[in-house]
């Protein structure tokens, strides 16, 4: 695409794929995690719970306290599935360029142009992200907050007045 069609451009900010903002998350995650196995490893802690939960009517209290005392680190596994998940996350596009028959993702340096039709946008919770879908470039419903982009209010607009929000037509590729 020549500069002269480009409507705007939009560089994505990469605090939430690299350095902490990558792994703040995760480490908080962790910490929670270890300092409750490690406080229901103290006796005294686990008589506390087990007497509370003797004295408790709820059944699920009655369940939950061996659970916690026993079997906590199971729920390790799950963490660490998600640690690996966030380690192995990429960055999908470093750039975004709007154009008004398509859109430019730029990738690895190199930028990929895909028309309206093969992108999809929608609003994400509360409209304070933005979800893409583009098979042909293999991003799949990745979600984005809008300040994660350079320019979030020009974004907005170039892609509410030339990109294609309408799923339906989008599925039906």
């Amino acid at each position: 695409m020549t500069e002269k069609n480009l409507v705007s451009s939009h560089h994505l900010n990469r605090g939430s794929y690299e350095g902490i903002g990558k792994w703040k998350g995760v480490i908080q995650g962790w910490i929670v995690f270890l300092a409750i196995y490690l406080i229901t490893r103290i006796p005294a802690v686990q008589g506390a719970m087990t007497g509370f939960a003797d004295w408790a009517v709820a059944d699920w209290v009655k369940s939950g306290v061996p659970f916690i005392i026993n079997y906590w680190l199971w729920l390790g596994l799950p963490m660490l599935i998600g640690t690996v998940m966030v380690w192995r996350k990429k960055m999908p596009f470093t750039e975004l360029r709007v154009y008004p028959d398509g859109i430019g993702f730029v990738i690895n340096g190199r930028e990929s142009f895909v028309p309206h039709e093969q992108v999809y946008f929608s609003y994400g919770s509360m409209h304070e992200s933005l979800w893409i879908g583009c098979g042909v470039l293999g991003i799949s419903r990745a979600s984005h907050l809008w300040q994660d982009f350079s320019q979030p209010d020009v974004l907005e607009n170039n892609l509410q007045r030339y990109a294609n929000w309408d799923i339906a037509k989008y599925q039906s590729k």
